[in-house]
């Protein structure tokens, strides 16, 4: 086999093997985008998410001793208590703005205007699971933090 013929199978090998590791890249990430309204009802532990909630993106942060999973969310107002309804939060207010109110910054910026947080005993070295949300309660972000 001389050094052009040999040239030709390895080019047409690394284009076969990129083109698979692309569409495998592809099937992942629908995968995921379809699995993500599961994710955050699975985070706030309702047994699903409202008709009218709208996953925008999700991160899971990489902490080799934690778990910090976050979603940004869109809703109508009238079903967001619905997300509520897992844990036992309590409210407080915030000034902060959806990217610096958590570890990982998901979807586009927005202002916050209230936090609620819960304290699973699940999480039995620590974490928590908040919702944080927009004045008008349009506009979500969903941490969990598991340490």
């Amino acid at each position: 086999m001389d050094l052009e013929t040999m040239k030709s199978k390895w080019k047409k090998i690394l284009l076969w093997s990129g083109g698979f590791v692309l569409a495998a890249i592809a099937v992942a990430k629908v995968v995921d985008i379809n699995e993500r309204p599961k994710r955050v009802a699975s985070i706030l532990n309702i047994p699903s998410l409202p008709k009218s909630a709208r996953v925008i993106d999700c991160n899971a942060a990489f902490i080799p001793t934690d778990v910090v999973d976050t979603c940004s969310i869109e809703i109508d107002a009238n079903d967001f208590p619905d997300l509520l309804s897992g844990y036992n939060f309590s409210e407080s207010p915030t000034t902060e703005t959806s990217h610096s109110a958590v570890f990982t910054k998901v979807g586009p910026e927005f202002p916050l205007a209230v936090e609620f947080t819960a304290v699973p005993k699940e999480l039995k070295h620590g974490g928590h699971v908040k919702v944080l949300a927009d004045r008008e309660r349009r506009r979500a972000v969903i941490d969990l933090y598991v340490e």
